[in-house]
């Protein structure tokens, strides 16, 4: 190899001996370490990555810690709210107020009462200014209140039922319209002793054990004696005798047409539409600009030939 070569080689390896220091990796605990980096720690710190979905409805253990979650709370007869607890605490409020007008109706006290005097007669004197300002704008729009034009309020019952006479009016005007019957938890807020009202009817009140929102009931319907007739108990017999649980109504339905008997449905009128059909209206062109118009009396048309 050439000499002079090997010179420069030897004196870059003396150079880079004297300027380059070559980095040692430390040792785990060395005290020469200059990193706080532990393998060990980090691999403790480490956490499992969860993926959160943006619906809280699906994070969510169960319905109720999604309802507090919205901050949802249950109202009066059991309407969710969707507001906070706060509101809940303004509805519960409101359903004390309502109880009381009713209860204050079933004693026949029909004069009117403003929110302060209402909350007089309630004790509630620790209610704030926010619930207070809240019960002004909700309770005018409350279906079970009249309000008057002093912004004094009464109980409004779901009938104007104030005797025996009344009620007997009501149940008739039902199976006159064809509403069906009228239930005992409705009444019991028009008047006191409605039971007795209505077993004082006799014969004319039909009373039948039903159930609504989740509530045993009784319902109660005219009997009207126009419609009474009589029926064969031989025609009876063959009634009960003849079992259709099994079946539905297209069943019924087929059997009745296998046999030649037409359904209700076919006896009914078909409908005549009236009138000739209408006409699509024409849709009219919008006069269309024409273009070079200062150019009308210089252009001419000249027909191919």
């Amino acid at each position: 190899m050439n000499a002079e070569l090997l010179k420069q080689r030897a004196d870059f390896q003396k150079h880079a001996a004297r300027n380059v220091a070559v980095q040692q990796k430390p040792t785990p605990g060395s005290s020469n370490s200059y990193t706080t980096y532990n393998s060990e720690d980090n691999k403790k710190k480490k956490k499992k990555k969860v993926h959160v979905s943006s619906d809280p409805q699906l994070n969510a253990k169960s319905l109720s810690d999604y309802q507090k979650s919205q901050g949802i709370a249950a109202g009066p007869a059991g309407i969710a709210t969707g507001q906070s607890e706060g509101n809940a605490m303004h509805f519960s409020l409101l359903a004390k107020i309502i109880d009381y007008m009713k209860r204050r109706h079933l004693e026949a006290k029909h004069w009117s009462l403003t929110l302060k005097e209402v909350l007089d007669e309630l004790q509630l004197h620790d209610v704030n200014r926010k619930a207070e300002q809240w019960l002004i704008e909700n309770l005018p729009g409350n279906r079970r209140l009249i309000f008057d034009e002093d912004g004094k309020f009464t109980f409004r019952p779901p009938y104007k039922v104030k005797n025996r006479a009344t009620l007997l009016q009501l149940l008739q005007k039902f199976e006159r319209d064809g509403k069906g019957g009228v239930l005992l938890s409705e009444l019991s807020e028009c008047m006191p002793n409605i039971e007795k009202h209505i077993q004082s009817l006799g014969n004319q009140v039909i009373s039948m054990q039903t159930q609504h929102n989740k509530r045993k009931d009784q319902v109660y319907f005219y009997n009207n004696s126009d419609t009474d007739y009589a029926i064969d108990d031989e025609f009876k017999q063959l009634w009960r005798s003849v079992s259709v649980d099994h079946l539905d109504e297209k069943k019924i339905e087929e059997y009745l047409q296998k046999h030649g008997i037409r359904t209700m449905k076919d006896l009914q009128p078909k409908r005549i539409q009236g009138g000739a059909p209408k006409r699509k209206a024409v849709k009219r062109k919008m006069n269309q600009k024409v273009h070079n118009e200062h150019l009308s009396d210089v252009l001419q048309d000249y027909e191919q030939h």
